[in-house]
């Protein structure tokens, strides 16, 4: 689906990027040989790559999470269209966190520390628990998922669907944070955002002081074609 140059939170991202980056998101997505890595682009659009907007993270950490639920940290490296997620495997969910450093493209305006939160849903992995300060959680039916901010569910927040070979559709969850994609007939990747949900909790960021903390999230999983 995607044409990588040379080369799965969630998320979109607008004001925050360059306008070369408008509208991107970043994910979590299987590779070959059950591997896992995180990506970030327009959907169905190139991968940006390094050196580029690949290079616009500081941070970027990953991790699954053991038979006892304790996490377990992957060794993230940064390829040129990827951050590769070592010793995580598709079989089994997994999580990022990815940080760009602190924005504030008017003086009129709070500086803002985005943070974008992805997880990786494999097939058949049942229902989720909220892991992540802000998740997009697999109630283990199909394309169902509960939208979690700091553990509790978020209802009233748009959902962006993007499925494949088709436009990007708005959903909403209900008062009980519930999305529902009501259409799973096509195979392929499927992905879920929630983009920059804001709250008023000021910090620092690689000791730059920002006053909004603006967070984004996504889950991605994919549908198999049916014989």
């Amino acid at each position: 689906m995607f044409r990588p140059i040379l080369f799965y939170l969630v998320v979109s991202l607008t004001a925050w990027l360059p306008s070369a980056a408008f509208a991107h998101s970043v994910w979590i997505e299987n590779l070959p040989g059950d591997q896992l890595c995180v990506r970030f682009a327009e959907w169905g659009e190139d991968f940006e790559v390094s050196p580029g907007h690949l290079d616009s993270f500081a941070l970027v950490s990953g991790f699954t999470l053991n038979a006892e639920g304790k996490p377990e940290i992957f060794d993230v490296v940064k390829k040129q269209d990827q951050f590769f997620l070592g010793k995580a495997s598709a079989a089994k969910p997994a999580f990022a966190q990815a940080h760009f450093e602190v924005r504030k493209l008017h003086e009129d305006k709070p500086a803002r520390a985005p943070i974008f939160y992805s997880r990786w849903q494999p097939e058949g992995a049942g229902e989720g628990k909220p892991t992540m300060t802000l998740d997009i959680v697999p109630t283990g039916q199909p394309g169902e998922a509960r939208v979690f901010f700091r553990g509790k569910p978020l209802g009233g927040i748009e959902v962006g669907l993007h499925a494949p070979k088709g436009d990007e559709q708005k959903l909403v969850t209900d008062a009980e944070g519930l999305v529902r994609v009501a259409d799973l007939s096509k195979p392929g990747p499927y992905l879920l955002t929630v983009a920059r949900y804001s709250e008023e909790l000021p910090g620092f960021f690689n000791g730059v002081p920002f006053a909004i903390s603006s967070h984004s999230a996504s889950l991605y999983w994919t549908v198999k074609k049916t014989e």
